[in-house]
């Protein structure tokens, strides 16, 4: 049956009948559209993915709430065939780019795409339980079902620009508390404070590097209004001294316990920084709820954590080219190696210089260029060293060796194919 979302594109168009045969009567309805109708895009775009597929615009039927589908309607141009196996997907994440669910779903497949056409998509984003108010975004691009990698978006002179577009300032409302709540990887259930009751806790690994960002979350339940609370996380070492990491409030100091509109349940996100002279060894994870008197209400275990010292060199090994080309006063890159091509494949070894910490975790992009300098016979994106060593944790004048496998594509004619690399 015709969604109500299409009903102004079909507004015009003349129902047809449908052959009974081998389909029930309401299997779907059919019409024809003698012309194109006028599409009046809320929110115009012109990002280009692989030169393939230009998202046009969107509408984003907001604000929702969570534990409900955010709608959102995506059009497109087709721009040529591609030889990818290519499909939308669209994320939706929070300020610090957590990513709370994602949707891969597309009925109209790449390889039937034709120059010209204009594909306009609807999608529904699930809001899961727990996510707290506020704006969120939507991320949206491209990628290859068969290999997994994302067509890369290009700017108006055709140079890389990423691997996606951000659809920014989507709110979400505070929703209803689920009928059944779900259960956390680690159940807790204590009264942590008046009305306010800890279900459990998610964590990341139970290692983490000095300068490492450590991810984990608190899963609350309000039944009623509270007080200011704050909430302290400490790591306890074999001896009972205590260092405390982060003294803040709920998502990220964003949305503290006195604004909450209950009853609610949140999930509470929160990232954890290792100082980078942090002492090395076995530590347990605690949480403490203090009053706004500065009084511990609550304490509860919340595991072990192993920190690991992060080994760091200062100085570039021997190089067979220098480079020394400076990306944002950020960082340099000091030259790189290139082994011959053998069975197909080539070693690429890019060196890094921190000329001061990195303000944000930047990732590194690899592009093997056609031979007429279009993208791109092979790409690789990834945080540096095969995703294990962010940018975020270099110190200043810190030397990183990244290294990377080019794989040539089968079949490559002879020539030269420019290599180009990148940060965003």
């Amino acid at each position: 049956p015709q969604p109500p979302w299409a009903a102004d594109i079909l507004e015009k168009a003349t129902p047809l009948q449908v052959p009974g045969m081998r389909f029930p009567e309401d299997a779907f309805t059919a019409y024809l559209l003698e012309t194109p109708p006028t599409l009046d895009i809320m929110n115009q775009s012109d990002a280009d993915f692989g030169a393939t597929a230009t998202l046009l615009g969107y509408e984003i039927a907001a604000p929702v709430t969570a534990v409900s589908d955010l709608p959102l309607t995506l059009f497109w141009h087709v721009n040529k065939v591609s030889d990818a196996d290519y499909q939308p997907f669209v994320h939706l994440e929070d300020s610090l780019n957590h990513r709370w669910s994602q949707v891969e779903a597309f009925a109209y497949p790449a390889e039937q795409w034709q120059p010209g056409e204009t594909i306009i998509q609807q999608v529904r984003i699930p809001v899961p339980p727990g996510a707290p108010p506020g704006n969120y975004q939507l991320r949206v691009g491209l990628f290859d079902q068969e290999t997994a990698a994302r067509a890369p978006r290009l700017d108006q002179d055709g140079n890389y620009a990423g691997d996606s577009v951000l659809l920014s300032d989507v709110p979400v409302l505070a929703g209803p508390v689920p009928e059944v709540l779900p259960v956390p990887p680690f159940k807790i259930s204590d009264e942590a404070a008046p009305n306010l009751e800890l279900t459990g806790y998610e964590r990341g690994s139970r290692q983490v590097f000095t300068g490492e960002s450590w991810g984990m979350a608190l899963w609350w339940l309000a039944s009623a209004p509270l007080e200011p609370y704050t909430i302290s996380l400490d790591l306890i070492d074999e001896s009972g001294g205590v260092s405390t990491l982060l003294e803040t409030r709920p998502v990220y100091d964003t949305y503290p316990f006195d604004e909450w509109q209950t009853p609610q349940f949140v999930i509470d996100h929160q990232n954890l920084t290792i100082p980078a002279d942090f002492i090395a060894g076995e530590y347990r994870l605690n949480l403490r709820l203090v009053d706004a008197d500065g009084e511990a209400l609550y304490a509860s275990d919340l595991g072990p954590l192993q920190i690991e010292a992060t080994e760091r060199i200062f100085s570039a090994p021997p190089l067979a080219h220098e480079v020394n080309a400076t990306f944002g006063d950020e960082i340099s890159l000091v030259g790189y190696d290139l082994s011959p091509i053998e069975n197909g494949a080539a070693d690429l070894a890019l060196v890094w210089h921190a000329l001061q910490t990195p303000t944000v975790d930047y990732t590194v992009f690899v592009h093997l260029l056609n031979p007429d300098g279009t993208c791109c016979a092979w790409q690789q994106d990834s945080t540096p060293q095969a995703g294990t060593y962010a940018t975020g944790r270099w110190l200043p004048g810190e030397v990183v060796v990244d290294e990377f496998e080019i794989v040539l594509p089968a079949g490559s004619q002879p020539g030269d194919y420019p290599i180009e690399v990148g940060l965003y």
